[in-house]
């Protein structure tokens, strides 16, 4: 009898179903992102075959969710990260039309380094490729190395939030009048600038130095016509106007959908300034007020533009105190994840927006990934709208959570999920129980596998992964940008 009930152990242990894994949230009230964490393997072959084994279950969690976190698995460098990518979407892309200069990593075709800029440089929240015609459906970002002081996160925000609670007003200006986009990017690309799209040549960008080449390959990705204008005709020059919001694709719901909040010219210092106030570190403080100057200086009173510059619709500027607007909507609904080597982020890019937070750890090392291009003029699939509080169905008995839920206690198993609250039968996405089922069977676990404890004994253990904000006001510096 023990044989058997080893062996059937084992077989539970080693199969690939939703049961072997862990899910939990970075805190008891944001449900963004949600964690998986290994309950019994953390090795990437386990890894890969339960990705593989449970492609439809991740993608509906990043429908509801809008991002998912897989931490505590075994991966460590480039070719695994893809690997573990892989498993997930095999429909990877190679074709980059961004504005942050990238480079692909050694023996890998799908991952890339997340931004070829100074860790230093904060990049504020957006959707992928938000301005192309067919941006990625979904984003992989993987951490080969944290960063050890503070900051370098990559922050997440849900862009169906910032829609919803930005100024009425402000937002139907948006709607009606769309936005202008103007990028420009020179044949080599810039260096001691904070104006990071200049950094990104069009050679870099097409992997081509065939002008003819970049046109043709313009027209085919259904983009606005290529001009070269300057010295010799030797820059890279579009403009197009496009919305400033989009209806997600499957859900319907409608998501704020435009970069204002990165290209606008006083993001850079106003980034700044919200990194100091959550770290403290005086640095940013400091490059706030002197790029703050500059900027005022550069592109209010001298009237230069960005690289990528972004105006409404019809061509009039978005005034700072407009742009402000947007970024306390953004800035409110932000969420910072932590990183630790080996995590994979996956992100639905038409509903949660990702950013980098500014660090001084040069050592930081973040790789990314995306798949899906989906063109956002196409007709709208008649896909039913999915609630952000709906369980998913899965086939599992109450007897098996029972047998499952008595073993965790008795072999006293903790969540291997570090900066995280363990998530509880009535809160975690895998269970099929009412919530008055779920507490009845946390109770009857407790008294059974420990004798009778307190009713309301905490099962949770919450740690807080992000330093406090500290008040803002009365500050100068907010006044100008904030």
């Amino acid at each position: 009898m023990s044989n058997q009930s080893d062996n059937d152990n084992n077989n539970y242990i080693t199969s690939l179903g939703i049961d072997n894994i862990t899910t939990s949230f970075l805190d008891d009230t944001n449900k963004l992102p949600l964690i998986i964490s290994p309950k019994y393997d953390d090795t990437l072959s386990f890894l890969v075959k339960w990705l593989t084994a449970n492609k439809s279950w991740i993608e509906e969690q990043m429908l509801t969710y809008g991002a998912v976190l897989i931490r505590g698995f075994a991966i460590t460098t480039p070719a695994e990260f893809e690997k573990a990518m892989m498993a997930m979407n095999p429909t990877l892309c190679d074709d980059y039309r961004g504005t942050s200069p990238r480079s692909v990593y050694d023996n890998c075709k799908y991952v890339f380094s997340a931004a070829d800029v100074p860790v230093t440089y904060p990049i504020g929240q957006h959707v992928e490729m938000a301005f192309l015609k067919s941006p990625p459906r979904q984003l992989y970002f993987g951490c080969l190395q944290e960063s050890s002081s503070g900051g370098g996160e990559t922050s997440l925000c849900d862009f169906r939030k910032v829609y919803n609670e930005l100024d009425p007003e402000l937002r139907q200006k948006f709607e009606d009048k769309g936005v202008l986009y103007n990028r420009t990017h020179p044949k080599v690309g810039a260096r001691w600038t904070f104006d990071v799209g200049s950094m990104l040549s069009w050679r870099q960008m097409f992997g081509t130095s065939d002008k003819t080449e970049v046109e043709s390959i313009a027209r085919g990705e259904g983009e606005a016509p290529v001009q070269w204008i300057g010295p010799n005709k030797e820059t890279f020059f579009q403009s197009w106007k496009d919305d400033a919001t989009q209806v997600h694709p499957v859900t319907k719901e409608k998501v704020w959908f435009n970069h204002a909040q990165v290209f606008h010219w006083s993001t850079f210092p106003a980034e700044l300034w919200y990194a100091f106030t959550r770290i403290h570190d005086i640095r940013f403080l400091l490059r706030a007020i002197i790029i703050g100057f500059v900027a005022i200086i550069k592109y209010y009173l001298l009237g230069h533009r960005m690289a990528l510059d972004i105006r409404f619709g019809d061509d009039t500027p978005i005034t700072v105190s407009e742009m402000n607007n947007v970024r306390c909507v953004v800035h409110r609904n932000m969420v910072f994840s932590t990183w630790k080597r080996g995590d994979i982020m996956c992100i639905d890019n038409f509903s949660v927006s990702h950013g980098r937070q500014p660090t001084y750890d040069a050592g930081r090392k973040v790789l990314v990934g995306w798949a899906n291009p989906y063109d956002k003029t196409s007709t709208l699939p008649s896909t039913p709208v999915r609630s952000n509080k709906r369980k998913v169905q899965l086939n599992a008995t109450t007897d098996d959570l029972l047998r499952k839920s008595l073993r965790a206690i008795l072999i006293d198993e903790e969540p291997n999920n570090p900066g995280c609250v363990e998530a509880t039968p009535d809160t975690s996405p895998e269970t099929t129980l009412t919530n008055d089922e779920a507490h009845a069977l946390k109770e009857f676990v407790i008294k059974t596998a420990q004798g009778e404890r307190h009713e309301d004994t905490d099962l949770h253990k919450r740690h807080f992964s992000c330093p406090a904000q500290v008040s803002t006001e009365n500050n100068s510096l907010k006044n100008i940008f904030l």
